[in-house]
């Protein structure tokens, strides 16, 4: 009988096994397609990499080679001294930037073959109307405007080789890359445009508002180019991009640049100093804007790499997944995925109600069987089945750890009670001595002593309070009428241990519920001690308090060196929700003290937030609700009376 079962009722992974045998022959043909279609895609990837990668340096040398040109021919139709000399020597560089561009255009033929001959044709006829305009440029037959006109043109091809690209792009997020790169060419462009412009700027004694107001939209343009570089870059090319706009030719051009828009004349050594910042400038932009793109071209080649290799290793596993043999294997697949939901639903049912009622039966106190809780359906014995033995067991095990943490934890608060009781007698004990001694001396230095021994003896009763606050029951203190918020205070000042460094100023004249008297003190003098434990020696802790609408507000404020944000978020949280006391609440960052003024408040609606102090320290505000003020009400009808 079992062997027939056996065989009616084969094993999960025989039942996959047949899935993948009849998946495997259907996906053949796909998977090998798949495969040499991404072994192609990547190798294209690579490609394009290797050749957006040539445009960078021709691109780069014409860039500054037509920008040096369009400035000197400005300098030189404004008839600056030395303007022809510089003229003469940065066209040689220009018509090697010339022969280099032709290339460029021949590799962005290659980029984009379709859709780049127009571009390409546009350009050259630019490159041949050069000779005839460096004429008449020579004769100062030609006007700033048509300087800047045509020199635009040509170094805005550059800008359409990066756009082109971009376009063309093998990967979306290369793209994106590309387009982000061209931030920094454009703000080296907009500022090699107004040195140009300062070029006739600074030839005028007496300027036009025309030329001013051009002038001004340069600058304004290529710092709103740079304000956008700094908007989408990241890591270290925004570091890149920070030091250049951080650092003192940034500075000094904007000084300058703003005199200048202001009419003021600058000397001819300022100028000079001038269009070098400028110069030192737009070649960083330049550096940038190549690093940049290189960036992208290195993630061009990974992505095409990536590909290809991916494509390579895991084609022959694509061809070996089952994935539409419905017809063979609806019938197994469907009986294996309901046996699965099945355990699914158990699992689910046990995990989600019946564990955190089991655990909260346990929090009250309640005797749990953990073999009498933790039961379930039959499931086999295959390898759900065998899966499902695991799900109990581990189920098992963790009911039992719960019952025996509990268990723990109840003798460890048993033990926390015992000995904060007997500390507690012995401190009472100790007290009533003291008081007594304190009654009878009359020698000064003695009585100062005791009164010493009195506040550490009263901070020990505080200690002992802690104790079995953590062990989950209630200080013997109590008060039967409410009492002068001063009075609170105070007594909290007196149970705190660094008492001479606490300055109490101006408190409300209210009275605290007779029922929160104990707790708030010892909750104060808690915050108290925090203060004077994390600040200074000499520094004073300060005091005060005021009535707002929702009750009494008290700060305790220290002039300490203060948390991280992320560490007072998590001290606010722990305040705000207090959690149950165990190792693993304080396992990271012990802080004993606010977890007691967390249980303490929370008894009472008080609320306690911590933030940075104006001193740089921690100031701690506790909010006292109007529930616990007993004559709150009355203070709000004289209030209104006024």
């Amino acid at each position: 009988m079992s062997n027939r079962k056996s065989l009616a009722r084969p094993g999960v992974r025989a039942r996959l096994l047949a899935i993948v045998l009849v998946s495997s022959i259907t996906l053949l043909t796909i998977g090998v397609g798949a495969a040499t279609y991404l072994v192609k895609t990547g190798r294209e990837a690579e490609n394009w990499a290797d050749l957006a990668s040539r445009l960078i340096d021709p691109a780069l040398a014409m860039i500054e080679a037509f920008q040096d040109e369009r400035l000197h021919s400005l300098r030189y139709l404004s008839g600056e001294p030395n303007a022809a000399a510089d003229l003469t020597a940065v066209r040689g560089r220009t018509d090697a930037a010339i022969t280099q561009v032709r290339g460029l255009l021949e590799v962005g033929r290659e980029i984009d073959p379709d859709g780049s001959a127009d571009e390409i044709s546009g350009y050259r006829e630019l490159y041949e109307r050069f000779p005839s305009f460096r004429g008449s440029i020579d004769s100062r037959r030609t006007a700033s405007g048509q300087v800047f006109d045509l020199f635009g043109k040509v170094i805005g091809s550059a800008f359409s080789a990066a756009m082109l690209a971009a376009r063309v792009a093998p990967d979306s997020a290369i793209a994106v890359e590309l387009s982000y790169a061209v931030a920094p060419l454009r703000t080296a462009e907009a500022l090699s445009h107004a040195v140009a412009m300062g070029a006739v700027v600074f030839a005028s004694q007496h300027p036009e508002v025309q030329q001013l107001t051009e002038f001004g939209d340069y600058v304004g343009e290529y710092r709103r180019e740079a304000a956008y570089a700094a908007s989408v870059f990241r890591a270290e090319r925004l570091d890149q991009l920070h030091s250049i706009t951080t650092g003192a030719d940034w500075q000094l051009l904007a000084a300058l640049e703003e005199r200048t828009r202001s009419s003021e004349t600058l000397t001819f050594t300022e100028t000079a100093e001038w269009r070098n910042a400028a110069t030192r400038v737009r070649s960083a932009l330049l550096k940038l804007w190549q690093d940049k793109s290189l960036d992208a071209h290195v993630l061009a080649r990974a992505h095409g790499a990536r590909i290809a290799t991916n494509s390579l290793y895991a084609g022959t596993a694509v061809l070996l997944v089952s994935a539409l043999a419905f017809v063979v294997a609806l019938v197994m697949a469907n009986r294996v995925v309901a046996r699965m939901q099945r355990l699914r639903h158990h699992t689910l049912e046990l995990a989600d109600r019946r564990l955190p009622d089991l655990m909260r039966r346990l929090t009250d106190g309640e005797r749990v069987d953990p073999d009498a809780e933790v039961d379930g359906p039959e499931f086999g014995n295959d390898e759900i089945g065998h899966v499902a033995a695991a799900f109990h067991r581990a189920q098992l095990v963790a009911v039992s750890a719960a019952v025996a943490e509990a268990k723990t934890r109840a003798g460890v608060n048993a033990v926390f009670l015992d000995i904060a009781h007997r500390s507690q007698i012995v401190v009472h004990r100790q007290l009533a001595l003291l008081d007594e001694a304190e009654r009878t001396e009359e020698n000064p230095a003695h009585l100062d002593l005791l009164f010493k021994l009195d506040h550490l003896a009263t901070r020990a009763r505080r200690n002992a309070e802690n104790l079995i606050i953590l062990g989950g029951g209630q200080p013997g203190r109590r008060w039967r009428t409410p009492v002068p918020l001063g009075d609170v205070v105070r007594g909290a000042v007196a149970e705190s241990l660094d008492y001479t460094r606490i300055r109490a100023g101006r408190l409300p004249e209210v009275h605290i519920a007779g029922r929160a008297v104990a707790d708030l003190i010892h909750a104060l003098a808690e915050l108290m001690d925090n203060a004077t434990a994390f600040s200074p020696p000499h520094a004073p802790v300060a005091v005060s308090g005021a009535v707002v609408g929702r009750g009494v507000v008290v700060e305790i404020e220290d002039q300490g060196l203060g948390m991280p944000d992320t560490q007072l978020a998590e001290r606010n949280d722990l305040l705000a929700h207090p959690p149950d006391f165990s190792v693993a609440v304080l396992t990271d960052d012990i802080r004993l003290g606010l977890f007691v003024v967390a249980k303490l408040v929370a008894k009472h609606g008080i609320s306690v937030r911590l933030s940075e102090s104006v001193y740089g320290g921690v100031r701690a505000v506790v909010l006292i609700p109007s529930s616990v003020i007993a004559d709150f009400g009355a203070r709000e009808h004289s209030a209104d009376d006024r």
